[in-house]
């Protein structure tokens, strides 16, 4: 973690100094030695990406190195470079930096390891290095990192193995891991996902992947970023540049490691960050527009996807055209997966393909193009998918294309008439569709440079097999139906909430927590706090009819568990004799509880129950859960999660994202639910828990009822952090 001034180390690393950084012409490499693997392959990588024509070397020891002159240190070098590219131990770090400085050199890349992955000695040594940046003046990215490639501007200082030329194209990437940024980049050259920026930022002592991301904003090559997260570091920073990339219209794809327990652990010994839930992260990524995705291959795919599409889809009904009765097959299990729709072909769609195909095949969609497709004679060099595909796109009942394409030669043929023309008429064809089309190859093979050449000469863009295209649609369709909404509400400034004072105590008693909704505007069930069986009696006759009876004590959280409820009582004198039996019993339980009284509130008619709950995650602060109630929490863990602050539009979202949220519509001949009253009472509650401020542990309201417009919180939990502890 950062520990030098924010403002100070945002100074050096804004997008206008990091235009110059990415942009480096001249590079010196100091440290390499002549049997170094890393030298080599930065000087290979520098040689592919063919933007920087001045490269130098520095070493004490040696005169030449790689049939290079060398100078003792940057100090030496006469006239100065854009970036140096620091391939030393830890120990001697400092010191070059010092000389890049007095070189007036602004850039550094720092490859060596040792710093903040290895331990407290490491972490000091990482914070020196921020400090020394800031002092000096020097943007620098690492330590323990590969570099980055430019591949626009074919600046590559990337000290991993590299066999081809970056392919240029609309995905900037940024990794906090070096080893899956190298995989990653191949796997995006191997399937023509040319890209802006890729960078590996390391252990970001200085340049951090959010400064990264803030710079593919705002870098007009840039159409969409791909971002692999081990931890977040800044979370207000993450909602600030989620809500500028929107603006842009600049989807960010992000994969986060660390789901399991098990993979939380590892990127906490990686990062030295705390742990947070997932589930906590995937809220985090829906309320800031982000896409978050499964494998590195789905990231690569999704952001492909968006940064090559000039439209997408603005609907879930996909129509499909394809020549593979399975591929069919595997398509609709994936469309359901993803939530994606096959409607029925239209009467006169139906009509013209049928004119195309034989007798026996079914007009359905999707599409099979039968073998037969493969033996008619066409007037032009077009394959049957691509035919009927032309007919499909202007079927008014679908929102998006999605074809299947047959395989493309890897090497050029003898006579490269028919693919050649076929792959024109297939631009042609996606070009002038009123619909989005999107194509992919069967598998996740390679694409070979002829058969990219085929696709960027004709502006298509092919998608690494179904698995990965469908998933990636489904991706895009969901960013695109989030996107309008989270534009017109991506300020999370909420005006002040006044601190509740609140008791010391570590549990506060329900009449305590009953007063905090209140004074936030929740609606709560009337309750009048007793002390006597006699007081009990006269309670029950004022408030009429049946009544729950409830002990109050900031000792005892969980009520039932000491006997301390009773419910449907009737009458003054089972209200007495209630009250004796709750304070008997919850004394002989918890002897030394301070008890406050008995609550005594009216029961209510039945209706539907929620779970609404704040706890608070190291990183990310409060966060509301919601959830129905009964076995929808318990068992089929039916909640939504978002951090706060919320308004009543975001919990609107929460509420439709439950599995049971059909309950709530009126499902079965229950009484609907006032979705805009019960919106308004969660964010009222979500107004009291940060009432509490920096002491709060957790507020639940468990049940809070609904029955049509009648919203009621039913019992509060409050328990907040000793003074002492905050």
């Amino acid at each position: 973690m950062l520990t030098v001034d924010y403002a100070a180390r945002r100074s050096i690393v804004e997008p206008v100094r990091l235009r110059r950084f990415f942009g480096a012409r001249s590079i010196a490499v100091v440290g390499a030695s002549p049997s170094s693997s890393w030298a080599r392959n930065l000087l290979n990588a520098l040689a592919l990406g063919g933007g920087v024509k001045d490269v130098r070397f520095v070493h004490p020891k040696y005169d030449e190195i790689f049939g290079k002159p060398t100078v003792p240190t940057l100090r030496d070098l006469g006239e100065r470079v854009d970036l140096a590219y620091i391939m030393v131990g830890p120990n001697r770090v400092d010191s070059i930096l010092r000389d890049a400085a007095a070189a007036g050199i602004k850039n550094a890349v720092v490859l060596a390891s040792g710093y903040g992955e290895t331990g407290a000695d490491g972490r000091d040594r990482q914070r020196r290095l921020a400090e020394s940046a800031v002092e000096l003046d020097l943007t620098i990215m690492g330590p323990n990192t590969i570099g980055f490639i430019n591949a626009v501007g074919g600046v590559a200082p990337w000290a991993v193995a590299t066999e081809s030329a970056p392919v240029a194209g609309p995905v900037g990437a940024v990794f906090e891991s070096g080893s899956m940024a190298r995989a990653t980049y191949q796997f995006a050259q191997a399937h023509g996902v040319g890209s802006t920026l890729w960078a590996s930022v390391g252990n970001s002592a200085v340049l951090t992947s959010l400064d990264v991301l803030d710079y593919l904003i705002e870098d007009e090559n840039t159409r969409s970023v791909a971002l692999f997260l081990e931890t977040v570091r800044e979370p207000d920073r993450l909602f600030e540049l989620g809500a500028k990339a929107l603006r842009a219209g600049k989807p960010i794809v992000v994969y986060k490691a660390g789901r399991s327990e098990e993979g939380m652990r590892s990127a906490m010994a990686h990062t030295g960050a705390m742990a947070t839930d997932d589930a906590v992260v995937d809220a985090v990524f829906r309320q800031a527009g982000m896409v978050r995705v499964e494998s590195v291959e789905e990231l690569v795919a999704t952001a492909g996807v968006f940064g090559y599409s000039p439209r997408l889809p603005e609907g879930r009904r996909m129509g499909v055209v394809t020549s593979s009765g399975g591929g069919c097959n595997i398509i609709a299990d994936l469309a359901s997966v993803n939530s994606l729709a096959l409607p029925a072909w239209q009467d006169d769609t139906s009509a013209e393909l049928a004119a195309h195909l034989p007798e026996f095949a079914s007009i359905l969609n999707p599409l099979d193009t039968t073998g037969f497709g493969h033996a008619r004679a066409r007037p032009r060099p077009t394959k049957a998918e691509d035919d009927l595909m032309e007919i499909a796109v202007g079927d008014d009942g679908i929102d998006f294309m999605f074809s299947m394409m047959t395989p493309l030669p890897d090497e050029r043929p003898a006579d490269p008439t028919f693919i050649e023309s076929r792959m024109k008429i297939v631009g042609e064809i996606v070009a002038a569709a009123p619909v989005p089309v999107f194509l992919s190859s069967n598998t996740c093979l390679d694409v070979s440079p002829y058969a990219l050449s085929l696709l960027s000469e004709n502006k298509l863009f092919l998608l690494p097999g179904v698995d990965l295209a469908v998933t990636s649609l489904g991706h895009v369709v969901r960013w695109v139906e989030q996107r309008n909404s989270l534009l017109a509400h991506t300020d999370r400034q909420v005006q002040a909430v006044p601190v509740a004072a609140g008791p010391s105590a570590r549990t506060w008693a329900e009449d305590e927590g009953r007063a905090l909704l209140a004074a936030a505007g929740v609606p709560v069930v009337p309750a009048g706090l007793v002390n006597s069986p006699a007081e009990a009696a006269a309670e029950a006759v004022r408030l009429g009819g049946p009544v729950a009876m409830k002990i109050c004590s900031r000792a005892i959280a969980h009520k039932s568990d000491v006997g301390g409820v009773v419910l449907g009582v009737e009458g003054a004198e089972d209200a007495a004799a209630a009250y004796d039996s709750i304070v008997a019993t919850v004394t002989r339980h918890v002897p030394d509880a301070d008890l406050r009284g008995v609550l005594v509130s009216p029961m209510r008619e039945p209706g539907q129950e929620l779970l609404v709950g704040i706890t608070v995650d190291p990183t990310f602060g409060p966060v509301l859960a919601v959830g129905l109630g009964g076995i929808w929490v318990e068992v089929l863990k039916d909640t939504s999660l978002r951090v706060l602050p919320v308004d009543a539009r975001e919990v609107r979202r929460m509420l439709e994202e439950l599995k049971g949220a059909a309950l709530l519509r009126g499902a079965r001949g229950s009484r609907a639910a006032d979705i805009d009253a019960l919106s308004e009472a969660i964010v009222a509650i979500s107004r009291a828990a940060l009432s509490v401020g920096p002491r709060l542990d957790t507020l639940e309201v468990n049940p809070l009822r609904i029955n049509g417009s009648r919203v009621e919180a039913l019992d509060v939990l409050v328990t907040t952090t000793m003074k002492e502890d905050a």
